[in-house]
């Protein structure tokens, strides 16, 4: 024991005992050093944005970007090209470190399948509802003589009937066929200046009208285009049979939409109309 007392407190073994913290913090500080090299310590980029980006073309775009992508999933989005990036994690512009892979979420090809609902001898509203809750979109609304007013008579695609529990792809647009009941009841006609297709169908649909020719002007844009002329058109104490058709126009120059219908308003068509006949 004495000894090995005798032996610590040596030169040699001080010297030993040295030389061995400084190789130890060598070693560290190489470490250290080779880690925050290998990882970019305190270095970021910016996540490039992937969305619209094609399936196929994603190994080209992520040459020159610094990170690495995987797609994870795919996802159903009618506003956007089939095959083509939706969504991603992280977002774009967010700051990553060099080599991070960005998840991807593609929209599919095809879109999913849904079960059609049945819609006879509901309600109208209520199976503008139901088509919506299915992610279904309601087209045409035809109204025929039936002893039960507002019901659906029929559910169709294309012209064809569909039955219920029949698989359909989301969004399909289905039309419908109502009972108008058997009187000669009349509606107001409702001013339908400044909506979408889709919001008008609804409201004439709400007011148990039906809808007859629909014509864009110089460019159809079926997304944006606003309703600017319909025939016949609306005002104070205009009404018409219930069923009956009422001609949409519809455009995306906001300049041709009324700001204020009035009851002035005519049903004869104006020159832009004419000229878009043509």
């Amino acid at each position: 024991m004495k000894g090995l007392i005798q032996f610590i407190k040596s030169k040699t073994f001080l010297k030993h005992l040295v030389s061995y913290i400084v190789c130890f913090l060598i070693v560290c500080w190489i470490i250290t050093f080779w880690l925050s090299s290998y990882t970019s310590h305190g270095e970021t980029i910016k996540v490039p944005d992937f969305k619209g980006i094609k399936l196929k073309d994603l190994d080209n775009y992520v040459i020159d970007k610094k990170v690495r992508y995987l797609v994870i999933d795919s996802l159903y989005d009618t506003k956007a090209p089939a095959g083509t990036v939706v969504k991603q994690e992280p977002l774009s512009q967010e700051e990553v470190k060099d080599g991070r892979i960005i998840y991807l979420y593609v929209n599919s090809v095809k879109p999913p399948s849904v079960v059609m609902p049945k819609l006879i001898d509901r309600s109208l509203r209520q199976a503008q509802a139901m088509l919506t809750t299915y992610g279904l979109k309601l087209g045409n609304v035809r109204f025929v003589p039936d002893q039960c007013a507002n019901c659906v008579l029929d559910q169709l695609v294309k012209g064809k009937r569909i039955a219920a529990g029949e698989p359909i792809p989301k969004g399909t647009v289905v039309s419908l066929v109502v009972g108008k009941g058997l009187s000669d009841e009349e509606v107001g006609i409702p001013c339908l200046y400044g909506l979408s297709r889709k919001d008008a169908l609804a409201r004439l649909a709400d007011e148990s009208l039906s809808v007859g020719l629909i014509k864009y002007d110089e460019k159809k844009d079926t997304l944006h285009a606003k309703v600017y002329r319909q025939s016949p058109s609306c005002g104070k104490e205009k009404t018409l049979k219930m069923g009956t058709s009422i001609d949409l126009y519809l455009t995306t120059d906001k300049n041709k939409i009324p700001l204020i219908p009035s009851d002035s308003t005519t049903d004869k068509p104006t020159d832009d109309d004419k000229n878009f006949d043509q």
